[in-house]
């Protein structure tokens, strides 16, 4: 659409076209927020089964540390997925929706409130994508915490390959980190409207 196309829009037709806007928006927020939820159940459901792994070792027919280790390692991996799918297809999918909307609202705003372009100024660079990030790093590091120490209960002589296992984990979690940030860096550029 042109800009003389743009000035020939009754108020009707923007409202339309800002209101269209704003159901995309909520239908990804709601894909988002179904998915936050998943990562949520996700950690605590793990919790729930390395209780009770633990508090079943007479029936549990392998060693319950190795057991937990896997159950670490799996709802990592398995939260990873979920924040990829979260934040790098349904984010940006509805960044796209939000961006859309801000461009309108500074394109006409005599007839538009100004939420979307509020919204961009209460955020430090103008996304909230780098805290949804961390929420699912630290879901990974409390796993990771917990599959380390039963890395020194499954071997209580070994120290070596403890302390080994412990500086691989340290260096993925870290690899993790920077992958998950440098992902999830995107600024609003208030000129790139």
């Amino acid at each position: 659409m042109n800009i003389q196309e743009k000035q020939d829009l009754s108020f009707d037709q923007l409202m339309e076209i800002y209101n269209h806007i704003g159901e995309e928006e909520r239908h990804f927020n709601g894909l988002e927020l179904e998915y936050r939820k998943l990562a949520s159940h996700w950690l605590l459901v793990t919790l729930g089964a390395i209780g009770f792994v633990l508090s079943k070792k007479e029936v549990v027919p392998v060693n319950i540390w190795a057991l937990v280790i896997g159950i670490c390692i799996a709802a990592s991996v398995g939260i990873l997925v979920i924040w990829f799918l979260d934040m790098k297809v349904y984010h940006e999918l509805l960044h796209a929706a939000f961006r859309e909307g801000v461009r309108l609202e500074r394109e006409f705003p005599q007839l538009l409130p100004q939420i979307r372009n509020n919204m961009v100024k209460s955020q430090l660079g103008g996304d909230i994508i780098k805290r949804v990030m961390l929420y699912y790093f630290f879901s990974i590091l409390l796993l990771a915490i917990i599959a380390n120490i039963s890395v020194w209960m499954f071997s209580t002589v070994n120290f070596g390959w403890c302390i080994g296992v412990n500086l691989v984990s340290a260096l993925l979690l870290l690899l993790a980190f920077k992958l998950m940030r440098n992902k999830s860096d995107r600024e609003f550029d208030p000129f790139d409207f």
